[in-house]
């Protein structure tokens, strides 16, 4: 997992998933990273976890579909109010600026 300055909330996204293919000597290796925004470096622990099994769950399935939130369920059985947390600590943050300093 890597913090990525670049993105933005305001594009809708939290956090990336990526898959890159390279071509080592003829061979074709695949390389999954999960990209997250830097303003997830001072919240709280929880909502960087709700962020890390959001774009785990995208590289098994790409859509925001009933498979998809199963899918985080799973992983985290209180995945939807960390998501819930997660847009109120945003709406915050644009609203009234920076909860820790």
């Amino acid at each position: 997992m890597l913090y990525d300055g670049k993105i933005s909330d305001i594009n809708d996204a939290l956090g990336l998933h990526r898959i890159t293919i390279k071509n080592h000597g003829g061979r074709l290796r695949s390389k999954s990273e999960i990209r997250v925004a830097s303003l997830f470096k001072t919240a709280p622990e929880a909502f960087l976890k709700m962020i890390c099994v959001h774009e785990l769950s995208h590289l098994k399935e790409k859509e925001h579909n009933k498979a998809f939130y199963a899918l985080c369920e799973k992983m985290e059985p209180s995945y939807h109010q960390l998501e819930f947390d997660v847009r109120l600590y945003l709406t915050h943050l644009e609203l009234c600026g920076k909860l820790y300093m």
